[in-house]
């Protein structure tokens, strides 16, 4: 799945409703899933806990649900498909602060400052929306744990984690970096982190510890010229022209 075909390939496992008021009924049943996993877990996932949460009859549970791992699995992916618009967002800022620069521009100093405070303030006002919706995180970070029990569950996880860090690739290879899939694990990674340490209280969602942390990985993936020039053991030029190793200037 990746994000630019989105929630057209997103999967599900139970019986699929028909009519507009089974369609809301089954909804209805995958929301009161998510309500109860933020009250109590995954392990408060049972037919009768989600048809009392949901106010529909027993039955409609086990209707279109028969095994517990297909309504949690489902659960999941309705869940996927509720939020994937804001990993779509960053995406897209991301992407749109790359193209405005010109080939010539991201090689030169200025250009590269721009567009690494741009990515920089994107990644810290993602961070910060995603730990400012602490019912989210809690159902995500549910999942994946239960992810580690469950193989069904486990595919659906994989696929949405593939996503993202597939749009973090590209990101990165219109960058021409050297090995973009290995940037997109550190980037991904590092999000994730951050939005846990901010949700236990470990940072502040307004420290300057976050805001460092964001610069320092994204000055890390995406070098200055000089050390670009320095790595490739290129030639320059100093202030009076005259030609230089920039390994010795």
């Amino acid at each position: 799945m990746t994000l630019d075909k989105g929630k057209s390939e997103l999967v599900y496992n139970g019986r699929k409703a028909q009519r507009a008021d089974s369609r809301q009924r089954r909804k209805a049943i995958l929301e009161a899933t998510l309500r109860l996993i933020v009250k109590e877990g995954i392990r408060g996932i049972r037919h009768r806990a989600v048809a009392r949460e949901a106010d529909v009859p027993l039955a409609a549970t086990t209707y279109y649900f028969k095994h517990l791992n297909d309504l949690i699995s489902d659960a999941f992916t309705y869940f996927v498909e509720q939020n994937i618009d804001q990993t779509r967002n960053l995406q897209e800022e991301s992407f749109l602060a790359a193209r405005q620069l010109s080939p010539q521009q991201l090689t030169a100093p200025a250009g590269r400052r721009q567009l690494l405070q741009q990515l920089t303030r994107f990644v810290l006002s993602h961070i910060r929306a995603q730990a400012s919706n602490r019912d989210n995180r809690v159902i995500e970070l549910a999942f994946k744990n239960e992810a580690l029990r469950n193989e069904q569950l486990t595919r659906a996880v994989r696929m949405a984690n593939q996503a993202t860090e597939n749009m973090i690739v590209e990101f990165f290879e219109l960058l021409r970096l050297d090995d973009p899939v290995a940037a997109a694990q550190i980037v991904h990674g590092t999000i994730l982190n951050l939005e846990f340490q901010v949700l236990n209280g470990a940072i502040s969602i307004d420290s300057p510890l976050l805001e460092r942390s964001v610069t320092m990985m994204i000055k890390a993936l995406i070098p200055s010229v000089a050390e670009e020039e320095a790595s490739t053991g290129e030639i320059g030029s100093n202030a009076e022209g005259i030609p230089q190793d920039t390994h010795l200037a």
